[in-house]
């Protein structure tokens, strides 16, 4: 069994407009400062900035974070702060979702968990004192942050061990937070089930706690586009969250087809003597994803007739992961398929999507995103260059937009080769934007936004 050293509870669940964290007055020399944190556990919000202003009105900016990160650990001055929670909305106009205060202390580090609906978040606040007594040990906290109401228990096993050998840790109930808990460095393995309950509900990678701190463990919702799914985010004292995702979690996969030819056509994993898993696919259509066990695939696209047009693809699924895959002719007319993986993030003021080049006429060509009023020398928005045969991620606020494919010479004079009407953007739609030939169309190419 594992060692372990409980931690008198030093931690307290708060809204901003409650009292802070109860802490011991005496500080240590090895952290004499104050230490804050912010962390976006809000599935529907937007990229979200905290601003800290002190008690002589001096604003100073703290951090900016995503759903399912942090920022980094900024050392601030032992007081009061009045705290402002914003974004940016499409018009370039800051937004204040949230305000409120918190006290920090010498000596202690504040995490701040945004959580809830967007609309109307809540922070909840997790304080205490840094351990200046760690050797080659670390701490753990349990964070709950589930949008259900339930408590969920957390067990840990040495990496070489399974759950029959896992110590029991904590139960947390939501929007709850654990005592702390001190183990020895090394790689563990991380389970969660419901509470008082033996039946596994996520089991972690192995993981390597290796630095002589205080962890959170942030157990939360998935917002992607794999729905049902939680996962624990391992957030130490730097902006990078490490999301633990259940080792046994299937993934998930959608094609879109660009051979105009192949209209329509069957998708297999595995044999082609098997079911498809994709029918009678049209060109120029994306379907709706299909879960499968995370894995390694061989996908193959045939004609209607049964003919073989791409028997060795392959599609590699991790645990959790959503794949869009892009039939296309490459330059020398032979089918091939391009995979992209799609983003996590919850799309509702923020869409990050992947852009597809299979146009093989030329080297690269640019993307411009055109919001209303803009022209494509103005907007903010554009990917410069996108090779054939190759993807790209852009990040876009949810606005109305114009897309211009555009393909520049060495004398950067420009041809506009095709350009979509203003398209408005859905929100928790996960797009697919894929540049093409398109023998029907003036110019010979097109621009294909699907979701």
């Amino acid at each position: 069994m594992l060692l372990r050293q409980l931690i008198l509870p030093i931690t307290s669940l708060v809204l901003l407009s409650a009292c802070g964290g109860s802490s011991s007055s005496e500080g240590n020399d090895t952290y004499p400062s104050s230490y804050l944190q912010f962390y976006n556990g809000s599935a529907n919000s937007a990229t979200t900035t905290l601003t800290l202003t002190d008690s002589d009105e001096v604003e100073s900016t703290l951090g900016t974070a995503t759903f399912g990160d942090a920022t980094s650990l900024l050392t601030v001055n032992t007081e009061t702060y009045a705290l402002a929670f914003s974004y940016t909305d499409n018009s370039g106009d800051i937004q204040t979702v949230l305000e409120g205060q918190v006290s920090m202390k010498t000596s202690q580090k504040t995490v701040l968990f945004m959580v809830d609906n967007y609309e109307a978040p809540k922070i909840l606040n997790l304080s205490f004192l840094r351990d200046d007594e760690l050797d080659d040990q670390f701490k753990i906290y349990f964070a709950n942050l589930l949008a259900e109401n339930k408590s969920m228990d957390l067990y840990i096993s040495s990496s070489t061990e399974d759950f029959d050998d896992a110590d029991f840790v904590a139960t947390a109930g939501q929007h709850g937070f654990s005592e702390a808990y001190t183990f020895d460095s090394g790689s563990y393995i991380l389970y969660l089930t419901d509470a008082g309950s033996k039946t596994v509900v996520l089991q972690s990678p192995v993981y390597t706690f290796s630095y002589e701190t205080e962890y959170v463990l942030a157990l939360r919702d998935n917002a992607g586009p794999l729905k049902r799914k939680i996962a624990l985010d391992v957030i130490g004292n730097t902006t990078s969250v490490y999301p633990l995702e259940d080792i046994n979690s299937n993934a998930q996969f959608r094609v879109y087809n660009s051979i105009n030819d192949l209209d329509p056509a069957q998708i297999y994993t595995g044999s082609t003597s098997g079911t498809p898993v994709f029918t009678d696919l049209a060109a120029d259509t994306l379907t709706s994803y299909v879960e499968i066990p995370h894995g390694d695939y061989r996908v193959t696209l045939t004609a209607n007739e049964g003919s073989s047009q791409i028997p060795n693809g392959l599609l590699t699924l991790n645990q959790g992961q959503s794949k869009s895959l892009v039939f296309y002719r490459d330059e020398n007319n032979q089918p091939t398929v391009l995979a992209v993986t799609d983003s996590a993030t919850p799309q509702v003021y923020d869409f990050v999507f992947n852009v597809v080049n299979v146009v093989p006429d030329f080297d690269n060509v640019s993307i411009y995103f055109v919001p209303p009023g803009k022209t494509m020398e103005t907007t903010s928005y554009y990917i410069s260059s996108i090779n054939d045969a190759t993807s790209a991620s852009i990040t876009l606020p949810l606005d109305s937009y114009s897309i211009l494919l555009v393909r520049k010479d060495l004398n950067n004079n420009k041809t506009l080769l095709a350009q979509t009407d203003e398209i408005e953007f859905i929100q928790g739609s996960t797009y697919l934007l894929v540049a093409e030939k398109d023998p029907d169309t003036e110019t010979g190419y097109k621009l294909s936004l699907q979701y």
